[in-house]
């Protein structure tokens, strides 16, 4: 693989991760809202929650995690240590993701459970919970920016893909 191959890698995986966030995951936020929620009949939220626990937030957690692998691959055409710390840093941060992203997926489930058992009213905490942890995930995903600055400021632009 050459340093240009790597750069495709590395801007391909936030291609598709962006994108994933833009027409899977974003559509499903609607329903972070107890509001939007009271719009949906039973089963419409039940699967919503099926949803987003099964397929939705596991595809979102599949492309955080294939953006650092895309990471480690390209690691070892940085030039200097310094280049290999940014990129370090990016990959600890698809790891921090990663995690928030599964934390989001635990606090789905038992909001279903809850829901399931107790009704609309038991699901106000949950759905805070849900928005701090999408809050905190879209500020880490911002960090990104300030690495690739790092880069370019580095010298190492991000050639003109095809």
């Amino acid at each position: 693989m050459s340093e240009y191959d790597g750069w495709r890698r590395v801007l391909d995986a936030f291609e598709n991760w962006i994108y994933y966030e833009s027409t899977e995951f974003g559509p499903y936020t609607a329903y972070f809202s107890l509001e939007n929620l009271q719009d949906l009949t039973s089963r419409e939220r039940i699967s919503w929650m099926q949803s987003m626990y099964d397929e939705i937030i596991p595809g979102r957690v599949e492309k955080c995690r294939n953006a650092g692998v895309a990471f480690e691959d390209f690691l070892p055409y940085m030039p200097d240590p310094a280049a290999r710390e940014v990129v370090q840093s990016m990959i600890d941060l698809t790891q921090v993701l990663s995690d928030e992203m599964l934390g989001m997926s635990d606090t789905m489930h038992s909001m279903k459970e809850e829901y399931e058992s107790g009704g609309l009213e038991e699901l106000v905490s949950f759905l805070t919970d849900l928005a701090d942890a999408e809050e905190s995930i879209r500020h880490h995903m911002s960090l990104f920016s300030q690495g690739f600055g790092k880069l370019r400021s580095m010298g190492l632009e991000m050639p003109e893909l095809e």
